[in-house]
Formats: structure tokens, C-alpha cells, sequence
């Protein structure tokens, strides 16, 4: 998941960076894409599931579905919460330089241990909230990495700051909402099957990320919807898609926190593999001191017993 996590960073930023404005594509479809990339894999595994029985298969789309309208109800909360999250992505990720938006988008962690408190009444000890704010501290050491203070940097024309800055806020509160509710289904689900309950929140999550696109009507019927797609905009549907079921996945079996662990990591390899690939990226101390902390804050957190 933090390869994941990290290759799907770096492509986002170089195609929203390095494409003509007037050849951009649109996030909202690449989100649709991956919605219905994510509700096909789901239902291949629940169908694997059922023996590869269409009876037990059916029976099951009908109870869950058909049936329990109210459940579909509860899951479509947190994909409302996530496709506008990633769509939040794509503004914040336009708007602001991949350090910045690393660093601001730590403030989710904070976010989800609070969600946690308030749904699932979690209670953290002294040592894994310094765990949390260690994981801040240095994820924005690690960032701090590559400021230079002696230059200014340059700024895109088509960049707005603010705008940047404030769809990355409602990402850290929109992230740590779904992550923890949609937590809170996932484990308290009684004798729903995992893979039903992805089911569910995808479907939800097609139709939401459907309107989105009807949003955008005008602009997507002009240009088409597939305009500006190349091979490496497949590979961000291929890596959002996929990384949202690691996500369901690391859940059922750890919790939220595990998941901005994971996040926090991936910050580093960022680093790390922007280095190779822009010449004006440097590993210094603050990358050192950075990663130190985020070691620390996976070691000190984990040396905790619930």
C-alpha cells in the first residue's frame, strides 16, 4: 500500500504539472474510472467468494441490496466522503508543490485519531499521542528537506495557494471521517461479508462520482470524456483503484492510524524517489532528522499495548 501510495503521488503531480492547461484531463472522470475499476474487482471476489455459484452469487446482490436498502444507504456516507476526497487530491495537488501539499495533508492523522475518539471510542495513551504528533513532526522535517531558503520558487501561473490550501484542509476532515466510519462498518458489520460491504460503498461511490461528472457536463461533452487520457492517466485509475482496496483491506485487520503510518512512509519514499527523478531535489539533514521521527513514531506507537 505505501508503493502504492507513492507511485500514485508522483503521477499525479507530473501529469498535473507538466500538461498544457488546454490539454488537462479531468480529475472527475479519472475518479468515476477508478469507482467502477474498484465495484468490478469486488464483485469478481465476492463472486470467487460463492464458489463461482450465479444461485449464491444472485441470492446474495439480492439480500444485501435489494433488500436492505438501509445499509446501502449507510455505506454510500463514506463514499460520498471519498470520492470528494480524491477529487480534493486533484486541487490541491494543482495548486500547490508536492512538499507542501505532503506536509498540510499530515493534519489528517490528527483528524482520524479524533474521529476514532468520537466513533469508535478509542482511547489513546500519553506515549501514542506523542507517537501521532512524532509522525507530524516528521513527515514535515522530511518536506522541509527541499525548501531553499536563499530561492524563490517559481509559481505556476495556474496555481491559486489558498484554493490549494483549503481543498487539502476539507481532505484531512473528509479522509478522517470516512476512514473511521467507513471502520466502523467494516467491523461492525454483524454477518455482512467484507466484500459486500465494498460492494456496497462502490456502488455508491459510481453513483456519486457519476454526478460529479454531471458536474462538469459542459466541459466533459465538448472535449470528450476520455480527453487528455494517456498511459500514465490509466496508471493513476490502475493505482487509486487498486490502493482503495488496500485501504478496506488494512482496516478489516489494523485500524485508521496503521493506514496514516503508511501514509507517512510513502512521504519519505516521495523523497526519495523524486531525487532520482528531478535534478533539483536533495536528501539533507532535515530528510535524516525527519525519517528518524517517523521511525520513531511507528516503533514508539506499536510499543504500546491496547
Amino acid at each position: 500500500m505505501t508503493l502504492i501510495w507513492t507511485a500514485y503521488t508522483l503521477t499525479i503531480r507530473y501529469t498535473r504539472s507538466t500538461v498544457e492547461p488546454n490539454m488537462m484531463y479531468s480529475s472527475t472522470t479519472v475518479v468515476l474510472c477508478s469507482e467502477i475499476t474498484k465495484l468490478a474487482i469486488t464483485l469478481a471476489m465476492f463472486f470467487k467468494e460463492s464458489k463461482y455459484s450465479y444461485k449464491r452469487f444472485s441470492e446474495s446482490i439480492s439480500r444485501y441490496f435489494i433488500h436492505a436498502p438501509k445499509e446501502l444507504v449507510k455505506m454510500g456516507v463514506p463514499s460520498i466522503a471519498y470520492a470528494l476526497q480524491n477529487n480534493l487530491d486533484f486541487v490541491g495537488l494543482s495548486n500547490l508543490d508536492a512538499g507542501v501539499y505532503q506536509v498540510t495533508t499530515q493534519l489528517k492523522v490528527v483528524s482520524t485519531a479524533l474521529f476514532m475518539m468520537l466513533f469508535l471510542g478509542r482511547k489513546f495513551s500519553h506515549r501514542r499521542w506523542l507517537a501521532i504528533f512524532l509522525l507530524m513532526m516528521g513527515v514535515a522535517c522530511v518536506q522541509l528537506n527541499n525548501v531553499n531558503p536563499t530561492t524563490v520558487p517559481i509559481k505556476v501561473s495556474s496555481e491559486n495557494y489558498f484554493i490549494g490550501i483549503t481543498a487539502v484542509l476539507a481532505t484531512c476532515v473528509t479522509a478522517g471521517f470516512a476512514g473511521v466510519y467507513f471502520e466502523k462498518m467494516l467491523k461492525d458489520g454483524g454477518s455482512t461479508p467484507f466484500w459486500i460491504r465494498n460492494m456496497q460503498m462502490y456502488s455508491c461511490g459510481v453513483i456519486s462520482a457519476t454526478i460529479a461528472c454531471f458536474v462538469e457536463y459542459e466541459n466533459i461533452s465538448n472535449r470528450g470524456f476520455f480527453y487528455g487520457y494517456t498511459e500514465k492517466v490509466w496508471i493513476i485509475v490502475g493505482l487509486l483503484s487498486v490502493g482503495g482496496l488496500y485501504i478496506s483491506l488494512v482496516m478489516r485487520h489494523l485500524d485508521n492510524l496503521y493506514k496514516s503510518m503508511a501514509s507517512a512512509v510513502s512521504i519519505i519514499l516521495v523523497v526519495i524517489f523524486s531525487m532520482l527523478l528531478f535534478p533539483d531535489v536533495f536528501i539533507g539533514m532535515y530528510f535524516v532528522l525527519g525519517t528518524l521521527l517517523v521511525v520513531l513514531a511507528v516503533l514508539l506507537y506499536n510499543s504500546v499495548k491496547e
